[in-house]
């Protein structure tokens, strides 16, 4: 038996936002060639009308956020999945109709547990928009694309995007989803470094093609937030204590330059930056106990990733 898939269209404000993108979206998904998937709706507390109009046009389940929860909010599709591999995706993509093949053959594999698929530009689809990525010893993403050339061939990669990221569910449920206190920003990659921790692999899926289209800028001082502080509670919750020691103290020097540097160009970037660290400093507690049981439950070393 082939996996069964259940595809988690995340949504917020979908119809006032993307138009008739919503609709290319949940069509592509419904094309879907492959025989053995679902699709659940999910909107974050959308209040343009696109929950109601979503669950009145396509047969689809519906789950209902109270409120916008950001990309962490996913986690709340998980009860109403019944297949086995859970697809995070976007409502800003479209997806080929046999996106979901090769995928499955990735995931005959056990050791294999989240896979990204192969994400291009809505815009201009002869253009990569993310091969999955790893990160700096600051805990900062560098996109694969920037050093390396398109893989052919399923490759592993150290983490992949959410806008279109295949999770097995028992996996999902065993890392305990997304860290919620990341609202959006750096929740996969914390995703998929827990993972990686825990001695599963994560794939770049060539063949599985999702069109994206993708918006955020760091002109943005609500994005540059929670960028800050989710990369720097990673760091301190994934890394061995010779490299947190090492390489955190480095990480906190860049960003007080950084804010001296944004003072005098962007003042109101400074001030999230300055957010950002004031946030980690008030949840340092609740890191270190999150950082206890990674590294309690840890298999790989930080040498071998």
């Amino acid at each position: 038996m082939r996996p069964k898939f259940s595809v988690i269209v995340a949504n917020w404000n979908g119809k006032q936002k993307l138009g008739d993108l919503l609709d290319r979206c949940l069509e592509s998904v419904l094309k879907t060639k492959y025989d053995n998937f679902e699709v659940i709706f999910l909107d974050n507390g959308s209040t343009d009308g696109s929950y109601e109009y979503v669950c009145s046009k396509y047969p689809v389940k519906a789950v209902r956020n109270p409120r916008n929860l950001g990309g962490v909010g996913k986690n709340r599709g998980l009860e109403a999945c019944d297949g086995e591999i859970v697809v995070l995706l976007d409502n800003d993509t479209v997806v080929d109709a046999d996106w979901l093949e090769e995928p499955a053959r990735l995931f005959e594999k056990p050791e294999i547990g989240i896979v990204q698929a192969n994400l291009r530009l809505l815009a201009e689809p002869s253009v990569a928009d993310s091969t999955g990525h790893c990160i700096s010893v600051l805990g900062l993403p560098i996109e694969n694309s920037f050093f390396r050339e398109e893989p052919s061939q399923p490759t592993p990669i150290f983490a992949g995007k959410g806008a279109a990221l295949f999770v097995r569910k028992d996996l999902f449920e065993r890392l305990g989803g997304f860290d919620e206190d990341y609202f959006f920003y750096f929740e996969e990659t914390d995703l998929c470094w827990r993972a990686r921790l825990l001695g599963y692999e994560v794939y770049f899926s060539p063949r599985s093609v999702v069109l994206h289209k993708g918006s955020g800028t760091f002109k943005n001082g609500k994005l540059l937030f929670h960028r800050q502080k989710n990369t720097i509670a990673s760091m301190i919750k994934c890394y061995e204590f010779r490299n947190l020691v090492l390489y955190l103290p480095l990480r906190l020097l860049f960003e007080l330059a950084s804010i001296l540097f944004l003072l005098f160009r962007n003042p109101s970037l400074a001030l999230s930056d300055v957010r950002a660290l004031v946030w980690v400093l008030r949840n340092v507690r609740g890191l270190m106990r999150k950082r206890r049981e990674i590294q309690k439950q840890r298999v790989v070393s930080d040498r071998e990733l």
